[in-house]
């Protein structure tokens, strides 16, 4: 079931138009999908930017983005019959829809 899961999250992320350079890598864990962002060439600019700025670690964090991305990703999924599951170490876990 994982290959079948880690396909119909990669097809629910390109359907969604997030495709390679999007920053986002899956990964199976166990039952689930694990979904993460890395944002490495858009927290790159940032930190260069902010560099003098004694605070430029929350310039970094960019919590506005990462909580806009996640709901958008927690929609993706739950349209393609898919489980997602928000974590607070910023990754989503997906999994399928229990059979019974």
């Amino acid at each position: 079931m994982s290959a079948e899961l880690v396909r119909r999250v990669q097809t629910a992320l390109a359907d969604a138009g997030f495709g390679p350079g999007s920053g986002l890598t899956t990964q199976t864990d166990g039952p689930a999908v694990i979904v993460s962002w890395h944002p490495d060439r858009l927290i790159r600019p940032t930190i260069t930017a902010h560099a003098s700025d004694p605070d430029v670690h929350s310039a970094a964090e960019i919590p506005g983005i990462r909580n806009a991305l996640d709901a958008a990703l927690i929609n993706v999924f739950l349209a393609a019959g898919l489980v997602p599951l928000s974590h607070p170490e910023g990754f989503i876990s997906v999994t399928a829809v229990p059979v019974g």
